[in-house]
């Protein structure tokens, strides 16, 4: 479904990312190890089409991102990629169901199909009955979990997530993750999982690490 082919991004005189390859199959959850400031989110941004690559491809379910116009990968986005930030980027003033249907509202769906969609995914991260909460009377966990049903409330075929439990303690990141991984199963997408954490990698089916030579396949 996605493939990276010799892709490198450089800003100004620095390369962050060095000729790297990498295809994701429909049901497969990866994850990209690395450290903080190596390029893990530049990754994710050039895969999303939100900054351009200075050399190399990456397709999409047969589409070239780079040869799309602005309009296109926008759209391409808006209806096909759904994100996971580590910052959750919930609307304050939404409750957890509206804000799970806000990719929906954006698409110019039925307001009944927004509402029994958001609820599925509310019921399916374990939110259930959750749905009228403020973002301000959820836990860190839970506005979490929030975020991964707006991320897939659309039936995204790419799951983009940019340490998405970096603020949470173990054991809820744990269950975050876990839930993440199910969806993007039960979904039949391709998911990416940037992280620096070797617990959260470990959850996925291949792992890679990403460093200044490059990315590689890691056991």
């Amino acid at each position: 479904m996605l493939r990276l082919s010799g892709v490198t991004k450089r800003f100004g005189g620095r390369t962050v990312l060095r000729d790297v390859s990498l295809e994701v199959g429909r049901g497969e959850h990866v994850a990209v190890l690395g450290e903080s400031g190596i390029g893990k989110s530049t990754l994710l941004n050039v895969i999303a089409g939100l900054e351009p690559v200075d050399a190399g491809s990456i397709a999409f379910d047969g589409f070239e991102v780079a040869a799309l116009s602005d309009d296109a990968a926008t759209q391409l986005r808006r209806e096909h990629f759904g994100f996971v930030f580590q910052a959750f980027h919930l609307l304050p003033h939404l409750t957890a169901e509206q804000n799970v249907g806000l990719p929906l509202l954006l698409r110019g769906r039925p307001a009944a199909e927004i509402r029994s969609r958001a609820r599925a995914l509310l019921g399916a991260v374990g939110l259930g009955g959750r749905e009228d909460a403020m973002p301000r009377e959820l836990s860190g966990g839970e506005l979490q979990r929030v975020a991964i049903a707006r991320a897939l409330v659309g039936e995204p075929r790419l799951v983009l997530a940019d340490e998405p439990t970096g603020n949470l303690d173990p054991d809820n990141a744990r269950q975050v993750l876990e839930i993440l991984r199910g969806q993007v199963k039960r979904q039949g997408a391709a998911g990416i999982l940037v992280t620096h954490s070797e617990a959260a990698a470990a959850i996925c089916d291949r792992r890679y690490r990403l460093d200044a030579e490059g990315l590689r396949e890691v056991s």
